[in-house]
């Protein structure tokens, strides 16, 4: 049986009764940031990954798999299109995937098969193009109302496994492609029970061994809907972690084998191999091919991989040595930061790293890649280099240094950089830009400082911050999280002088402006804040949130028929956007147009169920058409979303104290007053005090 051909393997697959003849099931388990020396089929001896090392005893292990770009979505871009970040574009995380090349969720729903995507964090939403192709694409991470709030943005393998079973279980009786995302291996590490516990001081072995758990359930999911028989299982990672290895805390800047180097396992049904070692270096580009192969899906035509397949099935085909060249790059350097970008090439027997100094490794000598022979084997870098650079000439993407920087709304980078990626734009190189190996450091510092900030040390954090602009003047990220971090201690005056300088020294971004724009918003500079939103625009007119905005801005200024043009235009750019669509409501209730602003805000909320300002504004249409009891159930919706939300417990307390519910609007005005803003709702703190000592009096009294 293990000599028949592909076509033989699809018809041995067994299927459960009902399932469609002839179409196996694919299941994509990506877990990410996920080192493959951290797995226990990988050789780790403190691993506690049964789940994985069950899948690999099951199907076929390849020991020298890389990712060829240490970025989540450039990553899985290739994953899941075949082509290298070269050719699909994607050269950091925050751009766009372009409508070509075709993705593997595109080819199966080609084929008839129903399509689903369940991902564990924002790097993934479906805003960056990734969704093509899926039926369901599942990227809810919970409601983002306070847009500049950098808190982490991801869910746990648990609730990515739960949304996930339930489309499979509806599915079970068709065809299907799922692709399944776990994101908690990734920095800042935190295992939940009990594996904070077990895993105490190797918390990121703790998140390894809390996503292995979460993969065997699923498995487990999988059999007890009839269908693990059928169905072909992909696991791998889009790349691994430094985890100090060459001074990288985490990932991202460096192409050294930690950040690279990824478990890839592939099982299934047929006479796929048991328990076989691939020691063929293999890179993820390779997936897509095997995987068309192993389904039995036409071949995509000038795809860089290559099939796998005989790797798995013919003995001797995959030993070590037979891969061949991978191209590898690192483009967050220069996006990011203003340095040189890194390219290079890894063979079975050599790493070429492109830089500004160059570096070249011998792997069979030295595998942790410590010493830099690249004086001394000149033959082997002009060779290396050579094959380097004929496989960038033939990229169909734009020059990285002169490509544009990602079209991003502010929100979107926010959420990027809460998760360590901060792409912020190119600034005019006026000198050779520097080495990564020489600015590691800096980058250390920064992860140190935004640390610092999300965890309540803003003092230690400005002092960081302060020291890193201090030396490198031109590091535009700097700035925002300087000020951001200002803005956060209370200084927003000196967070809009911070960026007022950044503009003077030519830094002038329209992710900073966009930014400039909202602390202008802030201090009540209505008009300076339109003129910098406007600017930030001219840069990078599709982006959506600036418009959002310049439209907050001038609702804030009365403008409400200018507002709501704003608003239209943030939604005509990105049509899922329910704050600008809230917003929008929000202005047909000022104009008391309250059929117009319920349809809005119904749209918010079904948009995003977790947009607290989005009940509020229903309830208050509501509550105006003389529908008081729904008013207030929703107002308590919005209040259970967002126990903070001034506006809802103003309202409610306002409505409560009407019905002549006193000690329910008392709770909920001094709830007001602790959160309210002092300069933004002076006029209604004060008010309200007034109403709570009223009503402390009439409780007394009575």
């Amino acid at each position: 049986m293990t000599c028949l051909l592909l076509g033989g393997i699809l018809a041995v697959f067994a299927r459960p009764a009902g399932a469609v003849p002839g179409k196996p099931n694919l299941l994509v388990v990506t877990v990410d940031t996920l080192r493959a020396d951290r797995v226990g089929a990988y050789g780790h001896k403190g691993a506690r990954t049964p789940s994985m090392d069950k899948l690999a005893r099951r199907g076929v292990l390849f020991s020298r798999a890389f990712s060829h770009v240490p970025l989540t979505l450039p990553s899985h871009c290739t994953l899941f299109t075949g082509f290298l970040p070269l050719t699909h574009g994607v050269r950091d995380n925050g751009e766009r995937l372009r409508p070509t090349p075709a993705t593997l969720a595109e080819i199966a729903r080609g084929r008839g098969y129903s399509t689903a995507a369940f991902v564990g964090a924002f790097p993934l939403d479906s805003r960056f193009g990734l969704d093509r192709g899926f039926e369901t694409y599942d990227d809810l991470y919970g409601s983002r109302n306070r847009v500049r709030d950098m808190a982490f943005v991801e869910r746990r393998a648990e609730d990515v496994n739960r949304k996930a079973e339930a489309w499979i279980r509806i599915h079970s009786r068709e065809p299907f492609f799922v692709w399944v995302h776990y994101f908690d291996p990734h920095a800042p590490y935190d295992p939940p029970p009990p594996f904070d516990r077990d895993f105490a001081g190797r918390e990121y072995d703790g998140e390894i061994a809390y996503a292995d758990e979460c993969l065997g359930k699923l498995m487990k999911a999988l059999e007890e809907f009839g269908r693990a028989d059928d169905t072909l299982v992909v696991l791998t990672s889009d790349h691994g972690e430094g985890l100090g290895a060459h001074a990288e805390k985490t990932h991202g800047i460096f192409i050294y084998d930690p950040t690279l180097h990824v478990p890839l396992i592939i099982a299934g049904p047929g006479p796929l191999p048991r328990g076989r070692t691939v020691e063929a270096q293999v890179g993820l580009a390779d997936v897509l091919p095997t995987v068309l192969d192993l389904m039995g899906w036409p071949p995509q035509g000038d795809l860089p991989g290559r099939s796998m397949v005989p790797m798995m099935t013919r003995p001797g085909a995959g030993r070590e040595g037979s891969g061949r060249t991978l191209y590898i790059e690192s483009m967050a350097p220069l996006l990011g930061r203003n340095w040189a970008p890194l390219r290079g090439v890894r063979t079975s027997e050599w790493k070429y790293i492109d830089a500004p100094a160059a570096e070249l490794y011998d792997l069979k000598a030295d595998p942790g890649e410590t010493v830099n022979i690249h004086g001394g084997r000149a033959e082997v870098v002009h060779r290396l280099r050579g094959e380097m650079e004929t496989m960038i000439k033939r990229q169909a993407a734009p020059p990285p240094d002169t490509a544009p920087g990602p079209a991003l709304d502010r929100e979107a980078r926010q959420k990027l950089q809460s998760l360590g990626y901060l792409s912020s734009g190119v600034a005019p190189a006026t000198t050779p830009r520097p080495d990564p190996k020489t600015m590691i450091a800096l980058d250390n510092l920064l992860s140190d400082a935004v640390n610092a900030s999300e965890t309540g040390r803003l003092e230690e954090a400005e002092a960081m911050y302060k020291d890193i602009l201090r030396r490198q003047p031109d590091y535009i990220i700097g700035y925002d999280y300087a000020a951001y971090n200002l803005t956060k201690m209370g200084r927003g005056g000196d967070a809009i002088r911070l960026l007022e300088e950044a503009v003077g020294r030519g830094l002038a971004t329209d992710q900073l402006l966009a930014h400039l724009g909202l602390y202008y918003q802030e201090a009540g500079r209505l008009e300076e804040s339109v003129r910098a939103l406007e600017k930030a625009l001219a840069l990078n007119p599709d982006a959506a949130e600036p418009h959002n905005d310049i439209g907050v801005s001038l609702y804030k200024s009365g403008r409400v028929e200018e507002a709501a043009v704003a608003f239209r235009k943030a939604l005509s750019l990105n049509p899922h956007y329910a704050m600008a669509m809230n917003n929008l409501g929000n202005c047909y209730l000022a104009q008391k147009s309250y059929p117009e602003a319920a349809e809005r805000y119904r749209s918010a909320i079904t948009m995003d169920d977790r947009l607290a300002s989005a009940h509020n504004g229903l309830a208050a249409v509501l509550y105006r058409q003389g529908r008081v009891d729904e008013a207030v159930k929703l107002w308590e919706k919005s209040l259970e979303i967002e126990p903070r939300q001034t506006e809802a417990l103003y309202n409610l307390g306002r409505v409560y104290l009407r019905l002549g519910r006193k000690e329910d609007a008392l709770r909920r005005f001094e709830l007001f007053v602790r959160y309210a803003s002092p300069r933004q709702d002076a006029k209604d703190i004060e008010e309200v005090k007034g109403v709570i000592e009223r009503l402390k009096k009439e409780r007394h009294e009575s």
